[in-house]
């Protein structure tokens, strides 16, 4: 297949084999002068091919627009490529300061509360609650039923009233699960909290990278995915130590040590449901800290259509039945399910080495901190070596094998826990590219709003099969479980 995605492709300053060209590029990037506004004219006249497959319009109707515009567009036309590559470095700066550590800081929770179900598991839900095996293994995969089922129609809505309502409002109600899971008194109540913390966080991930890839070149994407995807990391290099001190407030105000880690971990959420309402923003021309140059400067860049399209049916079916779904998917899916069952099951796993379940809990964090070098190492190099990565993926993938490959057949306990900083190194790699993939590939907004959901939609579905795949019966060396990753 070949690599090179369809905005690689569109970005003016990528990969211009000679100045001919790069200028052919420079011209199509400029938004159309005030004297041609009667008609409509494309921002990419011909690609390499010849052909406009996608073509971008560019029609100011309101006259005041016009009078906004009409001082950027004219240095626009007249800025050398370097000028215009430091604007866009310079707006680029100022929109990850406002917005990356929102991304970054939401993301974070968002894994901590979906998989702080592996530290509750070992913490004494089970015992506590009268679970089976099976019932626990149920209600881990329970939030991936509703996650699957809701991510596509959670991007729909997303894309149909306001990104930032609608991210802050699922945050809000993910929160007060999590908060309410400390109360279950039973598998039932468990496993609809579950639920309905799945359909809420279903459509939290694909609206980010759907977002992002509105604001971020291609080129600029790589590291900034990683940046973002190494929150999860971070959650896992922090959940073990929270759980760790959860247990000392067991029986405190009559409450278990895992009720307390739910309501550590569903408070903050709540409260950042709130910030992102405040602080989030749903297009750069909203912005009041960009001025209308830089705002100019930032549409020729990315090129940011002037009106976007509606969802219908119809591009519903043309996204779905787009080749390019179903090989993201493919790829997504393998990853989850490895990614996935390492996250939920690192305690468990380092408690079948035969420590103490508080040992267990502390020695889960590291590994996690090799993943989210790894992550970011990852992004790097995404970005900074054009159409690598399917070899990134590829690398990582096999890194991983190599590490689960370890836990089965070696026999000391600190020589498999270091096994683990393989599997986490290999799956962390290759994470950056293989999320931030789809989002790149598809031009159209309303194309790419549903494709990103339905990719993500159909490769959580690896979170479904990684919640069996450690049951309390193989235990303690899931010998059969680490064989099937390997493989």
């Amino acid at each position: 297949m070949r690599e090179r995605t369809v905005l690689e492709k569109m970005d003016t300053e990528h990969d211009c084999p000679d100045e001919g060209h790069a200028e052919k590029e420079d011209a199509a990037t400029v938004p159309p002068p005030l004297t041609h506004l009667s008609t409509t004219t494309t921002a990419l006249e011909e690609e390499e091919g010849g052909h406009d497959t996608h073509p971008r319009a560019y029609t100011l109707e309101d006259t005041d627009l016009n009078e906004k515009y009409v001082s950027s567009s004219s240095v626009l036309s007249d800025d050398s490529r370097e000028q215009r590559e430091a604007e866009g470095k310079q707006i680029t700066r100022i929109i990850d300061i406002r917005l990356m550590p929102l991304f970054c800081v939401f993301y974070f929770m968002d894994h901590l509360d979906r998989a702080n179900i592996g530290n509750v598991s070992l913490a004494g839900i089970q015992t506590d609650l009268n679970l089976t095996a099976k019932q626990l293994s149920a209600a881990i995969s329970a939030f991936y039923i509703t996650y699957i089922i809701f991510e596509v129609p959670s991007n729909i809505i997303l894309k149909r009233t306001s990104a930032v309502m609608w991210l802050s409002v699922i945050m809000l109600i993910w929160g007060v699960m999590t908060l309410a899971m400390a109360f279950v008194r039973d598998f039932q109540s468990l496993f609809a909290c579950r639920l309905l913390l799945g359909a809420a966080e279903s459509g939290y991930i694909p609206g980010i990278l759907y977002l992002m890839s509105k604001f971020y070149r291609p080129r600029e994407f790589g590291l900034r995915i990683a940046l973002f995807l190494c929150m999860s990391s971070v959650s896992g290099l922090v959940s073990g130590p929270i759980a760790y001190g959860t247990a000392y407030l067991e029986g405190q105000k009559g409450l278990h040590g895992w009720q307390y880690l739910f309501i550590l971990e569903g408070v903050p959420t709540i409260v950042l449901s709130v910030v992102s309402y405040f602080f989030l923003f749903d297009d750069v021309s909203q912005v009041s800290w960009l001025t209308a140059h830089q705002k100019a400067v930032h549409k020729a860049l990315t090129h940011a259509t002037e009106v976007e399209a509606p969802i219908t049916v119809h591009s519903f079916l043309r996204a779905v039945s787009d080749w390019k779904c179903g090989l993201f998917s493919s790829v997504y899916f393998l990853s989850a399910v490895n990614t996935v069952s390492f996250q939920v099951f690192t305690p468990t796993i380092i408690d079948g080495f035969g420590f103490s379940v508080l040992t267990s809990q502390l020695l889960s964090a590291p590994p996690h901190f090799m993943q989210l070098v790894a992550v970011i190492t990852g992004g790097y190099i995404a970005d900074r070596y054009a159409n690598k990565r399917g070899v990134l993926i590829m690398a990582g993938f096999g890194t991983g094998a190599l590490g689960y490959l370890l836990l089965i057949v070696l026999k000391d306990i600190w020589a498999r826990y270091v096994a683990l900083f393989i599997i986490s190194g290999g799956m962390g790699l290759q994470m950056a590219a293989n999320v931030g993939w789809a989002p790149i590939n598809f031009p159209e907004l309303e194309i790419r709003a549903i494709a990103v959901a339905f990719v993500v939609m159909m490769g959580s579905t690896g979170g479904i099969v990684a919640s069996y795949l450690y049951p309390g019966t193989d235990k303690p060396q899931f010998c059969k479980s680490m064989h099937a990753q390997w493989r």
